[in-house]
């Protein structure tokens, strides 16, 4: 895994575990993402350094404003390139996988012109139909 497709799998991780039950432990995140309980401790401090995270040893942690805009920002890429797969003709399954798999690849540059794309996309269908 690269980097900041790394940094961003924890992210989304720790997000959904607060989400779901209040709270996000480390050993969770670590069944979770298939990795050792070492390794999150490392990426939990670089979160934290990165100003993504509020981490504090043995108390817990919360996500930033720095980083809910990250996930925002996923979130819209994923929305971008999860639309574009349903007008390329793909069912709801694989699109929702592939839009969760691609987002970490995909710039903001290149998301906008997703999201363009498929506004001109659905207009030039409606005046088709109309």
């Amino acid at each position: 895994m690269k980097s900041n497709e790394d940094r961003e799998k924890y992210l989304e991780s720790i997000d959904r575990f607060i989400r779901e039950q209040g709270y996000a432990r480390p050993l969770e995140i670590a069944r979770d993402l298939k990795v050792t309980p070492a390794s999150v401790s490392q990426m939990l401090t670089k979160l934290s350094d990165d100003g993504l995270i509020i981490y504090q040893k043995y108390r817990g942690m919360t996500i930033s404003e720095k980083g809910n805009k990250v996930l925002q920002d996923l979130d819209k890429k994923e929305n971008s390139i999860y639309d574009l797969l349903k007008l390329m003709g793909c069912d709801e399954k694989t699109a929702k996988e592939r839009a969760c798999f691609f987002e970490h690849f995909v710039d903001d540059d290149l998301a906008d012109r997703i999201r363009a794309f498929n506004i001109k996309i659905r207009e030039s269908k409606l005046k088709i139909t109309s």
